[in-house]
């Protein structure tokens, strides 16, 4: 039985072994909010401010979600390294088309290779995998691996034709990876 299954039948059995003995009775839900069970079968809480709290607007728009973009693994090969890359739309619209750029990161801050990989027609709810490979570098060798560009998205209101940098990957949050640092 899941949790807030066994809450409901615990205040149940309260509430039963309450009335037999006819008195209120005060408990706290789960959620920190302290609820006085009268005898009379009727109950309030006991902290007016949180009864009292203003509901969210039925009018507020909702969040319009993020594409997730997670490095989920590297393929060492001779001098090659790939990396497994995974987009999950969580947008209310189609990912149509998004080729952002991949640059890896040999030591400090130098930039040893960037290659371009696309994602396109990925529906609300799906995810698209792809590799993307760095040739002449061991992945040893790449300390960091950075996303940018993809200015040419076709998404949402976005087209090709969109001005304003940045914007596309305004919608793609770059989650932390434990294979390597990967950022945007």
């Amino acid at each position: 039985m899941s949790q807030p299954g066994k809450y409901l039948l615990s205040v149940l059995a309260l509430t039963l072994a309450c009335t037999a003995h006819a008195a209120d009775l005060e408990l706290t839900t789960p959620d920190g909010r302290r609820v006085l069970l009268k005898d009379d079968k009727t109950w309030h809480y006991v902290d007016q401010a949180a009864k009292d709290a203003p509901a969210a607007p039925a009018d507020k728009p909702k969040d319009p979600g993020e594409a997730l973009l997670s490095l989920e693994g590297k393929i060492a090969g001779n001098r090659i390294c790939r990396f497994q890359l995974k987009l999950v739309n969580n947008l209310p619209y189609e990912i149509r088309s998004l080729v952002p750029e991949f640059s890896v990161y040999r030591g400090a801050n130098v930039v040893y290779d960037s290659v371009f990989s696309g994602f396109a027609f990925v529906k609300p709810g799906d995810s698209q995998r792809r590799e993307v490979r760095f040739n002449g570098i061991a992945c040893e060798e790449i300390t960091r691996v950075q996303v940018g560009g993809g200015d040419r998205c076709e998404m949402g209101d976005l087209d090709k034709f969109s001005s304003g940098k940045g914007r596309c990957l305004a919608l793609v949050r770059v989650l932390p990876s434990e294979v390597v640092r990967f950022d945007k």
